[in-house]
């Protein structure tokens, strides 16, 4: 079974570009919405400055930042590359 949050995204690169089922697109997609995830939440970690506290922008970017989670974007890479390989055994 594939743990793609375990393996170097040079690897997941590699093994998407090469001719087999797997990763396949499910899983692009996937980590693709993990990297988004992971910069919006980055960009909400730079809205701390104190005209952000004063306007309320601070608040509504911590909110962001603990509902980002990848953990999800993650586990669907894995479940697309699980449900190719039930697939192939019908």
């Amino acid at each position: 079974m594939a743990n793609f949050k375990s393996i170097p995204i040079d690897q997941f690169l590699t093994n998407l570009a090469a001719k087999q089922p797997t990763p396949g697109g499910g899983a692009a997609a996937a980590i693709g919405g993990a990297i988004g995830s992971a910069a919006a939440s980055m960009a909400a970690a730079y809205t701390q400055r104190k005209k952000d506290k004063e306007s309320g922008a601070a608040a509504k970017a911590t909110t962001l930042i603990e509902c980002m989670d990848v953990t999800p974007f993650l586990q669907a890479a894995d479940d697309d590359a699980a449900a190719y390989a039930d697939l192939q055994r019908t």
